[in-house]
């Protein structure tokens, strides 16, 4: 997943965003007396409490927002769901047009700040973004905030902010959406039990394991070239494309670079020689891990692929197969997590405990095409593949 969008999914992902279908209907039909709704999770009930609060002391609930800088398309769509998921319960006022809103991160989130939201929820002045040099700074400008009692909950995208919140020890609740498996980077014990009352973070079972095998199943490749950037597994979802491989008897062709290289200015030049050195006449489609093909170099690489008559599949992030990844087969819900995120920030605020909130969410898949490189890499587009496939880009 990365920090670490589908006509099906809004009914289909863990039944929770279901709830928000039934939460807006509430508001638009005026019926105000019904505070929780009960939804089935993992065999057991749970209730969300939809009526929108204050603090005890009638001031708004305080809200951080946190990411990994640069923010990137999924950072952007998890703030956009939180936001409009706050709207959807009564947290953030009708009168406030998200439909008028930049879909860009910063532009979205000032559009945010500039608006009335109303009495419930207010947001800190501009979002905080680790991993851009001034992280200290970061770690003591939350710290004084919580001791004044200037902030209530930190909202996070990503496994590194998940493990900075962690380290950090606020004695506020924080939320972490966009973790590739936070139980295996430490920000919780489990799905089942995070180990910390303040702390949730939302699990996506196996996503990377069901992408590589719906790819399998579109194209029925049985050896493929992976890109990938070692050292940030807990990250990029690496080990399990292998297992998936392995499980499915696929060979794998790895091209590999080490973290240091991919912070190099000269990085996409390093992808595209070490793609023209190998030996890519036996695999049948190139998969592009995360941190490898982005929005700006998948032009270039995407034509590479393409004039070698090789598929370009994408690990994560329709807007990279917007500019020329042949294909991105998503498994992440990113509006879907923020919308969930803001059901488990109004149990919060009613006083419930963040680690008490039930974190498994199951996305339904969806696919992307570039028609154009689809085209230019010779890959036959059958009329029972275009009818699975949810946008296509020309």
């Amino acid at each position: 997943m990365q920090k670490n969008t589908t006509a099906n999914t809004r009914f289909r992902t863990f039944r929770a965003v279901s709830v928000l279908l039934v939460i807006m209907s509430l508001f638009l039909s005026g019926c105000t007396g019904r505070n929780d709704v009960v939804i089935d999770v993992a065999g057991q009930d749970y209730e969300f409490e939809t009526e929108p609060v204050c603090r005890s002391d009638g001031e708004p609930f305080r809200l951080a927002f946190m990411d990994l800088g640069p923010p990137i398309e999924s950072s952007y769509l998890c703030l956009k769901g939180f936001a409009e998921g706050l709207q959807a319960l009564g947290y953030i006022s009708e009168g406030v047009d998200f439909s008028k809103a930049p879909q860009d991160f910063y532009e979205y989130y000032d559009f945010m700040l500039s608006q009335d939201l109303g009495p419930y929820v207010s947001f800190d002045e501009k979002p905080y973004m680790i991993g851009e040099g001034n992280d200290d700074e970061i770690a003591a400008q939350l710290s004084e905030e919580c001791s004044a009692g200037r902030l209530d909950m930190v909202v996070a995208t990503g496994t590194d902010p998940g493990i900075f919140l962690k380290d950090l020890g606020l004695d506020i609740p924080f939320l972490v959406c966009l973790a590739t498996d936070p139980v295996a980077s430490g920000i919780i014990d489990s799905a089942e039990d995070t180990g910390d009352d303040r702390i949730w973070a939302l699990v996506e079972p196996n996503p990377y394991k069901r992408q590589f095998e719906g790819y399998r199943n579109m194209l029925g490749f049985d050896r493929l070239c992976m890109v990938t950037v070692n050292g940030m597994d807990t990250i990029t979802g690496n080990p399990l494309y292998r297992e998936k491989a392995a499980e499915l008897g696929v060979v794998v062709d790895e091209i590999n670079f080490s973290e240091e290289e991919s912070l190099k200015d000269d990085y996409d030049e390093k992808i595209e020689e070490a793609l023209r050195s190998a030996d890519l006449s036996e695999d049948d489609a190139i998969l592009f891990a995360y941190g490898t093909m982005d929005d700006e170099n998948a032009p270039a690489l995407s034509s590479f692929a393409a004039d070698a008559g090789i598929p370009s599949l994408i690990g994560d992030g329709d807007s990279i197969s917007e500019n020329g990844g042949m294909m991105c087969l998503s498994c992440f819900d990113y509006e879907g997590y923020g919308a969930y995120a803001a059901m488990v920030a109004s149990n919060v605020f009613h006083g419930h405990n963040a680690g008490d909130q039930p974190c498994i969410y199951t996305s339904s898949p969806h696919v992307v095409l570039n028609m154009t490189t689809a085209k230019n890499s010779g890959f036959v587009t059958t009329f029972d593949l275009l009818r699975g496939i949810d946008r296509i880009y020309r």
